[in-house]
């Protein structure tokens, strides 16, 4: 839909599309001057900025959609003068040539059908968003024969999907804050890593009608700022405070009896289980007094409704998938599940993605990443960490070529030089990518049910060629069959075969959104849970089946850190920028320009430390310079930073401007989701005098 309107005396069009600067998709209107975006607001019509129910949509419409200060400064990305206007090829070991397109799909075309006919086809490895182009990617993969497509999700919330599945049938899980009475958040930062635009709006309903919000973390977030406790944890712990919980409800018999008898199965396993995980027990393991746990788990079970949720701040660690179904037992225990103002099991409308084609070779050959080998309970996103070890040590067998697609795969890792040195392996290495990052750096060549319509509002820059265009571009070059149609063709099929609408339909409707209401609570009534026994699963049959412990017996249970590296150190994202790809944006950068590194004050004088001082971080992986922050809005016995700064690349903004996290890790995955483990490790600091320059080891 396009609407006409005078804008400083000039016709603007403004037009209906999704915004792209993190995976949220917040619904936008661009406001188009002249083949030119001047301006960006939130669409009321499309429900990511506005409500996560039918009902609550409806009623907050009329006083509009948010957007977050990413969405609102993407102008400055899209005409950023620093981005890449042309393909570049390696030119010596740091020369760029510059390439028109012909010529850049022409060498991919080259360098991906020799690899495919002396290799395998199975020797690509692809990386992409998961959620710009995912499916024409999917299909290259397939026609060229590789089973190696990857995506970021395994980079964010892989531990959390196998933990709530496991458990209550649903990978994803969504939080209906605004109704809730009560909030108990384990590592979960919404007001600041906010992922979807009404997240914010949501709380603050929420608080004003009452609720009580307590945030467990051992970084006093911006979400722990607005609640009316704070619990600071020990990193990698929560999961046994959620067991010494369970505890406490079990024993003292404030568990919801009706759910627990009529749609839950083990519970007297799991209630057997945590007889001996007493407050005082957690205590000892979390840093949490037992009084507290007590009176959370009473506060928890005598308030309806509720909501019980985690995300990143717990799933990034070694014991993830574990520390998620304990804490998601609470909410069995409860009944706290698919009602208003509970954790809701959302009903989802995909588009359908087309089969396979009969001219598509059939894939016969293993993935690289023991995805539902090794990793049992890993998401189709895959493994980046096994995937990188197989770069490196050509088991199970070498990957020659890498594609990366809008990611910045050395930056987002754990162990930011071996990655580096994974890439150097391969063959031949491809980005497509708007900067110069540090992926691109390595490269050969650079280059409720809701359904929302992302759609092109200008032109792109001179030079400048969608993702889509050069997927389906690079598949007729290698002459794969099934590419011949428009990208717009397929993805009005993909819509038909969902929601019987058309692309043209969907662009028609106010806003280009068609929402479908109203929201279905206590679908499990109905239709149980989507677990192997229909029912909430406190004792995991999937589990026992693959061989591991039913009940979560590791959750909580963290190894110390080697010798002479006594903290640990976490990080977490900010409001202001999407992972590591935002901070060539001077308007974000003014904002969010740094990243100290947050110091308890008990720990900072034992160290001698002052704040502000040039500090020397080393882990058993690497060393590197930051600015130490005092500040009591961290556990004491930890250490702490923003993720995503630290660049050498990108672009002139970026570049220097803090301390890069990822180095510091060992690089490894949650043994079941096969999540990358980006939040568990172990440093020394010391006071850097005398000295300039960062060092690797």
């Amino acid at each position: 839909m396009k609407v006409d309107m005078k804008y400083g005396g000039r016709l603007c069009k403004v037009i209906p599309t999704c915004c792209n600067a993190c995976g949220g998709q917040t619904g936008v209107l661009a406001h188009v001057v002249d083949g030119k975006v001047v301006k960006l607001e939130p669409n009321s019509e499309n429900p990511i900025g506005v409500a996560n129910t039918y009902e609550e949509f409806i009623t907050e419409k009329p006083r509009g959609a948010r957007m977050c200060p990413k969405g609102l400064s993407a102008v400055k990305q899209l005409y950023d003068p620093g981005r890449l206007t042309k393909p570049l090829r390696r030119k010596g070991e740091k020369g760029w040539q510059e390439l028109t397109w012909e010529e850049a799909l022409d060498l991919a075309a080259e360098k991906l059908e020799k690899i495919r006919d002396v290799h395998g086809p199975e020797t690509l490895l692809w990386f992409s968003e998961d959620h710009s182009f995912t499916h024409i990617q999917q299909d290259f993969c397939r026609a060229y024969g590789t089973p190696n497509y990857m995506n970021h999700a395994n980079l964010c919330d892989v531990a959390r999907k196998a933990g709530y599945k496991l458990t209550l049938g649903d990978e994803r899980p969504i939080a209906d804050i605004a109704r809730a009475k009560y909030i108990l958040s384990f590592g979960w930062n919404p007001l600041a890593a906010t992922k979807w635009a009404y997240l914010p709006a949501a709380f603050i309903k929420a608080l004003e009608a009452g609720a009580k919000l307590v945030v467990v973390d051992p970084v006093f977030t911006a979400t722990a700022a607005k609640a009316a406790e704070w619990v600071p944890i020990r990193p990698g712990t929560d999961g046994a405070m959620a067991l010494a919980m369970g505890h406490v409800i079990v024993q003292e018999g404030l568990y919801d009896q009706e759910f627990v008898d009529n749609w839950s199965t083990g519970f007297d396993r799991y209630k057997e289980f945590v007889a001996d995980k007493t407050p005082g027990w957690a205590e000892d393991i979390t840093g949490v007094p037992a009084e507290t746990i007590v009176r959370l788990a009473r506060e928890l079970a005598g308030t309806k409704p509720a909501v019980v949720d985690t995300w990143s701040g717990v799933s990034h660690y070694s014991n993830g998938t574990e520390a998620t179904r304990a804490i998601a037992m609470l909410l069995g225990l409860t009944g706290q599940i698919d009602g208003p103002g509970m954790m809701l099991l959302p009903e989802r409308v995909q588009p359908k993605h087309r089969a396979p084609l009969a001219e598509w070779p059939k894939i016969t050959a293993p993935r690289v990443d023991g995805l539902g080998t090794k990793y049992p309970f890993a998401h189709k996103s895959g493994v980046y960490v096994e995937a990188r070890e197989a770069m490196l040590t050509g088991e199970p067998y070498q990957p020659r070529a890498a594609v990366f697609v809008f990611q910045n795969f050395v930056m987002s890792m754990p162990n930011i030089e071996k990655t580096i040195k994974a890439l150097r392996k391969m063959d031949f290495v491809m980005v497509v990518d708007p900067y110069l990052s540090e992926t691109a750096l390595e490269a050969d060549l650079v280059a409720f049910p809701s359904i929302s319509l992302r759609q092109p509002v200008v032109e792109p820059p001179e030079g400048v060629r969608p993702e889509y265009e050069l997927v389906m571009a690079l598949a007729r070059k290698l002459g794969l069959p099934g590419f011949d149609m428009s990208y717009e063709s397929l993805l009005d099929a993909e819509l038909r075969g969902s929601a019987a609408l058309g692309l043209e339909e969907v662009k028609a409707l106010p806003g280009g959104v068609w929402n479908q209401g109203p929201t279905k609570y206590y679908k499990y009534r109905e239709k149980g849970f989507a677990t192997s026994s229909g029912k909430f699963e406190f004792y995991s049959l999937k589990m026992k089946e693959a061989g591991f412990p039913p009940l979560p017996e590791t959750a909580g249970l963290k190894p110390q850190g080697p010798a002479g590296y006594p903290l640990a150190i976490i990080n977490w994202k900010c409001m202001e920028h999407t992972h590591s790809r935002t901070h060539n944006n001077p308007w974000l950068m003014e904002m969010e320009g740094s990243n100290p590194l947050f110091m308890h004050p008990w720990t900072a004088e034992e160290l001698g430390l002052q704040d502000g001082d040039l500090i020397l971080v080393e882990s058993p992986y690497a060393r590197k310079e930051a600015i130490v922050k005092v500040t009591q809005e961290i556990h004491p016995g930890a250490v702490g930073m923003t993720h995503g700064f630290g660049h050498w690349g990108l672009g002139k903004v970026a570049r220097n401007r803090g301390t890069a996290v990822n180095h510091f890790y060992e690089g490894k995955a949650d043994k079941l989701s096969g999540q990358a483990i980006i939040k568990e490790g172990w440093v020394r600091v010391s006071k850097r005098e005398g000295q300039n320059g960062q060092d690797s080891l």
